[in-house]
């Protein structure tokens, strides 16, 4: 070997790096289509994280309240500000953590807005043709999909079926509430006031020195105080007015809706309106279904009292009434029967079988009677529900 040569050395094979979804450049040639599936597969694997993130991200709010809920829970508050903190905190982080991705990997968008344009006839995306091959793998699952779906419909059917029919057979509708228009008087409210600390032991009840002011304090943890003011029995107006030391924009929220309630002459009415505002963190909206709604992720404040009422049957006549007598007595007739029964054991077959009939008939028209069950319940709705 002459003097001076050197022996090249043997360079590592360098795997392609794939960057913002796109493979390297490198020496040797890559398949265009491997390179576009590997893009491909990382957006996907992208919107998948993505996507998770996300569904994390929509419990955030009542896992961060959570504290606040079960507030009797913690030893002391300063117990309970650390949990909470905590939870704040890991919610700032999963927000943070997920717009940071979706700013980072912004190239999975672009290169979905880059291939709807590209793929787009005169504007419009290309849809798949009904005269195109199906692949077979696609076949079995469209076979498959179909047959589910018509299982589906078959039960959702049934489904449907079953609630028109105990519609029908409930026969309930929705009647108002009748309100008080005349002055309820001192010891009306006594009884309303004494009734309702029985009824909510949660609730803490302060009358003032002269009676004129009760003020209705929830459970700490919620720090809400309503004031109410009777109003005079010599006064035109039998309305309650309610105040509320207003610290929030909730505060604020609630107030408008105690406020503009309707039958604002009974007591008995407002105070159950204002116990129903113990769940307000977890109850959700009865026409939308939802805990918040609006830009402020507004509570469902508004309260309405609901009256239905129903027909129901009556009851069928128990069995244990009809089970047969023993004969155990002495004059061969069944033990316990009354003087009108051991009557009847002396008549012929065809005026016992009469009377029967008319006893069933009447019978058959006692349990197909209907009566009327009346219900009463509180929903809830947010302001921009009932707008």
């Amino acid at each position: 070997m002459p003097t001076g040569s050197m022996i090249p050395s043997k360079s590592s094979t360098s795997q392609p790096l794939v960057q913002n979804g796109t493979p390297a450049v490198t020496g040797a040639p890559e398949d265009p289509e491997a390179a576009e599936e590997s893009s491909l597969l990382s957006a996907l694997t992208l919107l998948h994280q993505m996507h998770q993130k996300l569904t994390l991200l929509r419990e955030s709010i009542p896992h961060m309240v959570q504290p606040i809920m079960k507030a009797g829970s913690y030893s002391t508050s300063e117990a309970l500000f650390e949990d909470f903190s905590k939870r704040t905190l890991k919610a700032s982080e999963d927000l943070v953590e997920f717009t940071t991705l979706v700013s980072d990997e912004k190239w999975v968008f672009e290169k979905a807005s880059t291939s709807r344009k590209d793929g787009a006839e005169n504007g419009e995306v290309r849809r798949w043709k009904s005269s195109a091959p199906v692949p077979v793998y696609l076949k079995e699952a469209l076979a498959d999909a179909a047959a589910r779906g018509k299982t589906n419909l078959k039960e959702e059917e049934e489904e449907r079926e079953k609630k028109r029919a105990a519609a029908a057979a409930g026969k309930e509708r929705e009647v108002p509430i009748e309100e008080v228009l005349e002055m309820e008087g001192e010891e009306a409210r006594e009884r309303i006031v004494e009734e309702f600390r029985t009824e909510h032991g949660d609730i803490e009840i302060t009358p003032d020195d002269d009676g004129k002011i009760i003020k209705i304090g929830l459970p700490k943890a919620l720090n809400l105080t309503f004031s109410i003011e009777f109003p005079d029995i010599s006064s035109e107006s039998n309305r309650y007015v309610v105040t509320l030391p207003v610290s929030s924009y909730l505060h604020m929220l609630i107030l408008r809706s105690v406020t503009t309630r309707p039958n604002s002459g009974s007591l008995k009415y407002l105070l159950d309106m204002l116990a129903t505002y113990k769940t307000i963190y977890t109850t959700k909206c009865s026409k939308c279904g939802k805990l918040t709604n609006g830009p402020k992720a507004d509570l469902p404040v508004v309260r309405r009292l609901k009256k239905t009422i129903k027909l129901v049957r009556k009851d069928k006549v128990d069995d244990s009434e009809n089970v047969d007598r023993m004969d155990t007595s002495a004059d061969g007739q069944p033990a316990g029967l009354t003087k009108e029964d051991k009557g009847k054991a002396g008549k012929p077959r065809d005026s016992l079988l009469d009377e029967k009939s008319g006893e069933d008939a009447k019978q058959s028209a006692d349990e197909d009677a209907e009566i009327e069950l009346i219900e009463e319940h509180w929903a809830s709705y947010h302001e921009g529900c009932l707008a």
